[in-house]
């Protein structure tokens, strides 16, 4: 399971906020997924066989721009995630690797999210601490077009202060220099990924659920459990594959276990490597 880490790309820095750790049954999560074929992925399997995946949150910094991408899992238990998990371990140390950061999140001014999935609205949720405000006290949420219309009549409230707080943003919007939106519906209606200019030619996709697990980008063409709309998502998948193979550009998985910031090189994902792309 990834810790916390810090690189820094031209005039963005990144540091990756870990909040808890995952293991998932293959087969369930991929309902079309073969035996024959996880067996070419061993390496992103747990000696049991089960898939490893990490949840968490991106603190994105550049310039005098300071901003989270999604919220962490927060106080979700186990007992609250479907049969396709194996096990779930919760870390909860969202807000002390923010504070080993120096970072305050009341001081927080923006978090961006991918979707409203409770893995991903964890800590800004109304009943995230006991601040009904939640960790990010003054934060305001942006939102992908469709997310909210989304969220089912008579469910609780996903976010704290939902009504005053939500900023609802559409494909391609700027909401601070270098970083804009990215429509990829289909995981959810209004799922966004936020693309990040280093200032130095080079682009960082956070693209949330797009992406479950590096072994997607060999077979986009698996159903996904989760995907409320499964040819839409898979579009989605697409589009994003095609632009990870573009010189400069990397993508961040948040699930993507210790493989979470790539690209994609012959057909494959390729986790970071100083080696070649710290510059």
């Amino acid at each position: 399971m990834p810790g916390l880490w810090t690189r820094t790309l031209g005039k963005l820095t990144l540091s990756y906020i870990p909040d808890a750790g995952v293991t998932m049954i293959p087969d369930r999560l991929y309902p079309s997924s073969t035996e024959e074929e996880w067996g070419q992925h061993c390496t992103h399997m747990t000696g049991a066989g089960h898939l490893s995946m990490g949840c968490g949150a991106l603190l994105v910094e550049r310039g005098d721009t300071r901003l989270l991408i999604d919220a962490g899992h927060g106080h979700i238990s186990g007992d609250e995630v479907e049969h396709f998990q194996h096990a779930f371990g919760h870390v909860r140390d969202l807000p002390a690797s923010l504070a080993a950061l120096g970072v305050d999140p009341a001081g927080l001014e923006m978090v961006a999210f991918t979707h409203f999935h409770g893995d991903h609205t964890g800590w800004a949720r109304p009943d995230a601490t006991e601040d009904s405000r939640s960790l990010f006290s003054t934060a305001r949420w942006l939102v992908g077009e469709g997310e909210l219309e989304s969220i089912a009549d008579g469910t609780a409230t996903v976010l704290a202060g939902q009504n005053e707080r939500t900023i609802v943003v559409t494909d391609g919007t700027e909401i601070a220099d270098g970083i804009r939106a990215w429509s990829l519906p289909g995981h959810t209606p209004g799922h966004t990924a936020w693309v990040l200019d280093t200032g130095d030619g080079r682009e960082v996709v956070a693209f949330g659920d797009a992406l479950h697990s590096p072994v997607q980008v060999v077979h986009p063409g698996w159903e996904v459990l989760l995907d409320a709309d499964r040819n839409e998502a898979e579009r989605s998948r697409l589009r994003l594959i095609d632009y990870l193979t573009r010189e400069g550009v990397y993508g961040f998985g948040v699930h993507f276990a210790d493989q979470q910031l790539g690209t994609v090189e012959s057909g494959r994902w390729r986790p970071w490597a100083d080696a070649i792309d710290a510059r």
